[in-house]
């Protein structure tokens, strides 16, 4: 009789762990992010140094930060025209709020006077 009342309360446990838990631990996970990818060939040094000054405060409201930027060592393919930025954000709307955001428009007239670009936004993996 000892022994089935202790596993029945584990068994209550359990499925009282579970009902709880899962849903925090899905919420841990902070949902799919998303990946802002440019390749950018710089025609104007110091208009693109500018551009390099303020786009960190651009990126703040919206969740983002630059996780990389640098020539890349490719190693299949053609080689990207000039550097690599990767931004990364919480999520595809906050990529994508980012990119059409009042804030970003105008540095992103900054950035196209200083530097020819290819800029696409990809999904992160769930």
């Amino acid at each position: 009789m000892k022994q089935t009342v202790a596993l029945l309360l584990a068994l209550v446990a359990g499925i009282g762990i579970g009902v709880w838990g899962v849903p925090a631990l899905k919420a841990q996970t902070g949902g799919q992010g998303a990946y802002v990818v440019a390749e950018t060939h710089v025609i104007d040094p110091a208009a693109f140094m500018q551009f390099l000054e303020r786009e960190p405060a651009t990126l703040a409201p919206y969740h983002g930060r630059v996780v990389a930027r640098a020539l890349p060592d490719v190693r299949e393919g053609a080689p990207a025209d000039g550097v690599v930025t990767l931004i990364a954000f919480a999520s595809p709307q906050d990529a994508n709020q980012w990119y059409n955001s009042p804030e970003y428009a105008g540095l992103a007239a900054l950035r196209q006077k200083a530097a020819t670009s290819r800029v696409y936004i990809i999904s992160g993996i769930h």
